[in-house]
Formats: structure tokens, sequence, C-alpha cells
């Protein structure tokens, strides 16, 4: 009883410090102060119109993507009118529109850059009807994100089409010029497609794309999402249709030039995967997305799951293991894996581990409840990447632990501390147990703070869903909670041996800056480790991995670098190894204060 006396009093004494003391507020302020900014920098963001990122054919593309075709957010302009139609500079399809005015405007004053007059003004006359095509979607849309304005790509593709097949009485070349200063020519398969036709051809392939843009203005119209999805999966047919004619003519260049099989086999090989990707992800994507009504382009979590499950197929499609005949002939594969079981344990692992991730997405999406990797700004996942936290309370729990011990003997108070009718043993372990309990305090309070603050700025409704595995699904606070302590860890680690050095050294700057150069170093050692052809394999049996582990529980760290590498880093070795050095470390400075000469 006595002994717990002493370490209060010890706990007291260290907060009285006030350096310390004004410490321990701000690391534990850091909490609640982190959500509270976060909160209110994203409803600064949305405040100023910065919306989720749009999908376009069933992949995502990033505002800077949006903006260098055309069409940048956010951007002020004078507004457009068209045949009387107004068009305002916060519409999706505003910088589409005035590009290819201003661009008309440069034509009409720059008439050089066509071979003739004739063209020019087939040129002019292509781009008013592309003009008039936004004009009547943008009377429609008015959201970025809108799936609708995936429309705007198909749709192009049918107005050339048609424009073409109206013209198609004009000489071959200027026709290719003037269509081609705006689109894509296949010069190979035009005059097949669009010239050699008979006019009863040439009449039911008008009706046929005049069907399909009457069909795509329907969907804008009525905002018709199944028929939409129709669009889009036969859309998808065509392009596999596409692929698959030009498998058939690279397999004839094969007989053509038998010297090329490899290359030509490569290429096919890759077409033959855009294939699969389509019809194993792509068309069940969109035949979910209809079924469960999934909207794409909304801010919901089950965009962002089913865009991780297109994500995931793709990634399982190129990474094939090769045969070990293929794995020698790519010398800068031997030089990473050095060997043909590291690459085929490495690759394996990744495919696993990709397979882990689409069963969770799948289990997520059936059961209507978001695991938290798809609710990024959820507290759930705020609250996980807050087990960094351990790693700065390390560094105040290092310079506690430098200090508590060194001050005394710096101070000369250490011979008032002896002179009292306990052990040194009792001596020592009571500033020990002071300076420890208030380092772990810090790290659980903070951690706790931390959580219910994200609860109150980003919904405690996200705690409530399941977080799911292999197996099935675990609540989130079954699934925290192990790692919350795991992350103690390093904090007990990085602690001993501050104090361990304070005993020993008896000064309290050497004992902080000494494990603060090693906690950098550790990191700029996994640094070297992650993005090194050459994996340190001696690297997993040292502390170096392990003095961050919340690095463990975070997608994109050096950690996981290293373990894609093929470092075997075992977490529970980690903790275990820290745990012993902490107890080796203690053990030295218990020996060394009990035969350390005070008299000085």
């Amino acid at each position: 009883m006595s002994f717990l006396k002493q370490i209060k009093n010890e706990i007291r004494n260290t907060l009285k410090s006030k350096f310390i003391l004004i410490i321990t507020i701000l690391v534990l302020a850091t909490s609640i102060a982190l959500p509270v900014i976060s909160f209110f920098t994203t409803r600064n963001l949305d405040d100023h119109g910065v919306r989720p990122l749009p999908m376009m054919g069933g992949v995502i593309y990033s505002t800077m993507a949006i903006d260098s075709i055309g069409y940048p957010m956010g951007s002020d302009g004078e507004p457009i009118i068209v045949d009387g139609v107004t068009i305002q500079s916060d519409n999706p399809l505003y910088w589409q529109i005035k590009g290819i005015i201003d661009e008309k405007e440069y034509m009409e004053m720059d008439k050089e850059r066509f071979s003739s007059s004739e063209v020019l003004d087939l040129a002019l006359l292509a781009m008013d009807e592309e003009v008039k095509f936004y004009v009547h979607l943008a009377n429609h849309i008015s959201n970025h994100t809108d799936y609708r304005m995936d429309l705007s790509w198909l749709g192009v593709d049918i107005i050339y089409d048609k424009f073409l097949y109206e013209y198609n009485h004009v000489p071959k070349e200027e026709l290719i010029e003037a269509v081609g200063y705006r689109k894509g020519i296949d010069v190979d398969t035009f005059e097949e497609k669009y010239i050699n036709i008979t006019p009863e051809q040439r009449l039911a392939a008008l009706d046929e794309v005049e069907e399909k843009l009457n069909t795509l203005y329907r969907v804008v119209e009525s905002n018709d999402f199944p028929k939409y999805i129709e669009l889009r999966i036969d859309q998808e047919k065509a392009q596999i249709d596409n692929l698959k004619e030009q498998i058939a003519l690279q397999e004839e260049l094969i007989i053509q030039n038998p010297s090329q099989e490899e290359g030509i086999n490569d290429y096919i090989m890759e077409l033959n995967r855009q294939i699969e990707m389509i019809e194993t992800s792509t068309i069940p994507t969109l035949e979910y997305r209809l079924e469960k009504n999934i909207i794409p382009g909304e801010n919901i979590w089950q965009n962002t799951a089913l865009m991780s499950i297109e994500h995931i197929h793709m990634e399982l499609l190129h990474n094939r293991i090769m045969t070990e005949e293929e794995f020698n002939r790519e010398t800068y594969l031997v030089h990473e894996y050095k060997n043909y079981q590291n690459y085929v344990k490495v690759i394996q692992a990744r495919i696993d581990e990709l397979n882990k991730e689409l069963l969770i997405a799948q289990k997520s999406l059936d059961a209507d409840k978001p695991d938290m990797k798809y609710v990024p700004n959820g507290a759930r996942n705020r609250t996980v990447d807050f087990l960094s936290y351990s790693t700065f309370v390390a560094l105040f729990a290092v310079l506690v632990g430098g200090w508590i011990m060194a001050s005394e003997f710096q101070q000369g108070t250490i011979r008032l501390l002896l002179i009292r009718p306990k052990t040194r043993t009792k001596i020592l372990m009571g500033k020990f147990f002071a300076a420890f309990i208030i380092s772990i305090s810090i790290y659980v309070v903070g951690s706790f703070l931390n959580l219910a603050t994200n609860g109150v700025c980003f919904g405690f409704s996200d705690f409530a869903y399941p977080n799911y595995t292999v197996s099935g699904e675990v609540s989130f606070f079954v699934y925290y909670l192990p790692k919350l302590l795991a992350c103690i860890t390093p904090i007990i680690f990085a602690y001993s041996v501050a104090f361990m050095l304070s005993v020993i050294i008896k000064n309290a700057a050497v004992s902080i800056i000494i494990p603060i150069a090693c906690f950098v170093g550790s990191s700029i050692v996994m640094g070297i480790v992650a993005f090194s052809n050459k994996a340190l394999t001696w690297i997993a049996y040292t502390p170096i991995p392990f003095v961050d582990i919340s690095a463990f529980f975070s997608p994109y760290t050096t950690v996981g670098q290293a373990i894609q590498r093929g470092v075997a880093l075992s977490l529970p070795y980690g903790i275990m190894l820290l745990l012993v050095l902490s107890i080796v470390s203690t053990i030295i400075a218990i020996t060394v204060f009990h035969r350390k000469d005070i008299t000085n």
C-alpha cells in the first residue's frame, strides 16, 4: 500500500513540473483538436463546392483529369447563349461548349489550317452539331457528378457517326480532314464503314444512329437510370466485339510476320485481359448497380465499394504468376526477387490479399452495411488513423523517461531521495511507474477522447457498422481495441530505453536525444527497405520495423511496402521483442542504480 502511495506522490511531483504539465496538456489537446480541425476543414471544402469524384464509364476521374479535358469546375465565365438557350459557367458542360465556340472563331480567322474552304465549312458544320448535342445535355444536367455526364462521351461518337453518314457524298479526303480535326479516324476502316455502302445501307445506318441518339436523349431528359445501364452494357458489348476484331487482325499478322509472334502474342494477351475485365467486372458491376439502384457519381459508400471491386478485378488480371521460364527472362524481376520461389511467394500473397479485399467488398455490399474502408472520412477510419498518436506519445514518454531520473542527478536531489527509509529499488520503481502511468494514461485517455470527438464531429452511427473479415464480421470495437493495445508496446519500449539511459548517463538531454535519434533513424531505414529493390530480410528480427506499430494497420505505409517486397514482418514477434527489450532495459536500470555511487 505504501508503494502505491509513493507512486501517487511521484505522479503528483512529476506533474508539478510546469514544463511536463504543459506538454501533457498539449499532447492530450491534440487528440481533440485534430478531429475538430478536420471537421471544419471538410465543411469548408463542401461550402466551396468541392465535390466527390465523378465516374465515367465505370472509371473514376480526378478533378485534375476533368480540368484537362475542358471543363474546370468552379471557374467563372460569361454565360453562353446558343439558339436562345443560356448556359451558365457552373454548368458541367459549359467549358466544352465554350471551347468549341472559341475554336470555331479561331478557325474562321485562320482559314489556312485546312486545305480548302470546303473542308473548313465541313469542320464548322460538324462542330455545330457537337455544340447542339452538348447544349441539349446541358439543359438537363447541372452537376459534375451526375451519372448522365457519362453519356456525353458516348453521344459524341454517335453525333460524328451521324454526320459522316449524312455527308458521305463528300470526297473521302475532305471528310477525313474535317472530322479528324475533332475526332480520331480509323483510316483503314473508314471507307468500308462510311463510304463504300449502298444508299439502302446508308439509310439503315442513319436510322440506327438516330435511334441511338434519341434513346440517349430520352435517358437524359427523363433521368432513366435503367435505360442508362442498358446503354452502357450495349456499349461494353460493342467494345468486346471491337476487341475480338482486333484479336483476329493480330492473329492474321502473326501468319504474315512469324518473326513478330512473341510481341503480337503479348498484345493479344492484353486484349484478352480487357475482354475478361469487361465480362467479369464491368458488365456485372453495371447489372449490380441496376439491381440495387446504386447511382454512379453519388457520394455514397456503395460507389466506393463498387469502384474498389473493379480496381481489384483489374489488379487480379495483371497479377498473374509467371512460369519460371518467363520469370528468368525478365531480368528486372530476377534482380528484385532474387529467385523464382520468392517471386511466387510475394505475388501469391498479393493475390490472396486482393481476393480477401474482394470478398470483404462483396460481403459489405450484400449486407448493405459499409466496412470502414468504404467510409474513408467516417469516424471509424479517423479513429484507426489516430493510432499513429502512439508514436507521438512514445516521444513524450522518451521526454519524461529521460528526464525523470537524470534531472535528479543533475540537480543533486538524488541524495535527498536516498535518505528516505526505502530501498533503492523502491525509489527507482516509484519513479519508473509514476512516469510510466502518466505516459500510458495520456495515450489511452487521448485515444478515447479522439474516438468520442470523431463521433461528435463525424457521426456516432458509423461506429455501429461492423468490419468484415474472410470468416465473417466483427464489431468496430472488437476490431479496434486489440490494435489500440498493440500500439502501447512502442510507448513502453521507448519509455524503458529512455529511463535506462537517464539512470546510466545521468544527463537528461542525452537520454532524450539518443532514443529520438533512433526513432528517426528507424523511419529512414524503413523508407530505404520499402523502396529499394533489395529486400533486407534481417530487419525483420530487429526493433526497427516495430517502433511504429500503427504502420501495420494503415494501408499505405513503408511497413506495407516492405512486406510486399518480401520482408517477413511478424507483428506478434515484434510485440514480444519490444516487451522483452523493455524488461531487459528496466533490469539494467535497476542493476546500475543499485551499484551506482551517489556520493558525488
